[in-house]
């Protein structure tokens, strides 16, 4: 197993769903996606990745920057759609700025990195900050520090693990999903190779279906396949 392959490819999966999962409203921003799209797609963890990634080049072909920002609007902060949880508090405790956002600032204040609040809103638990903390951790481990490798796995265990199948679920069933229905796939598909990675179990859910949090999902949907596990020499660029 080539282990610095597999971490460069895991830090540009994480800095494409970090670019995807904050807010953006910087045109500029729409050449980086695109170009780290076109690197993964080259090499997709599995068949139902590489249908989705078709998906978005041709989504980000035809529509750019204005159908990436006018459906994220839609599916992160419209009113009036579904509502999607982006904090592990909420999605644990059903509130924002919790218990869990609490241990991700412990895990923030162990790094060499602090939240830039200019730059970033949102809280250390956000989803978005979640998933750009473990790409520098990721990045760290690459050049050699241990200490942020250690941390980006108990970050994954203790914070992400806990969630993220609930968030890949409901993105998957939004109404206005259609780009983003494409990015659950692929995180659904990333997650299982990070938890067999990192040998983290995924945790025990009474129910497989998407949880309502405000209002019945109105999208018809296919329900997520199970991904079998992959061997992860796969997991390279």
């Amino acid at each position: 197993m080539n282990k610095e392959a597999i971490n460069k490819a895991r830090a540009v999966y994480y800095g494409l769903f970090a670019s995807l999962l904050t807010f953006f409203d910087n045109p500029n921003d729409l050449g980086m996606i695109q170009k780290t799209i076109d690197v993964l797609a080259q090499n997709p963890l599995d068949e139902e990745s590489h249908l989705a990634f078709s998906n978005m080049q041709n989504l980000l072909i035809t529509g750019g920057y204005t159908l990436l920002k006018e459906e994220s609007d839609k599916v992160f902060f419209s009113p009036y759609s579904a509502y999607i949880p982006v904090t592990a508090s909420f999605f644990v405790e059903n509130r924002d700025d919790g218990k869990m956002r609490q241990e991700m600032v412990k895990y923030v204040l162990s790094s060499n990195y602090r939240r830039d609040n200019e730059k970033f809103k949102e809280l250390e638990d956000h989803i978005g900050f979640i998933v750009l903390f473990m790409q520098k951790m990721i990045e760290d481990e690459l050049a050699g520090n241990e200490k942020s490798a250690q941390l980006g796995r108990e970050v994954f265990e203790k914070i992400l693990n806990p969630f993220i199948d609930e968030f890949i679920a409901a993105l998957h069933v939004h109404e206005d999903s259609h780009f983003y229905e494409d990015v659950a796939i692929i995180m659904q598909s990333f997650v299982a190779l990070e938890r067999l990675y990192l040998d983290v179990k995924k945790p025990l859910r009474e129910s497989e279906a998407p949880r309502v949090f405000t209002k019945e999902f109105k999208k018809p949907h296919k329900p997520l396949t199970p991904r079998p596990k992959k061997n992860m020499e796969e997991f390279v660029l």
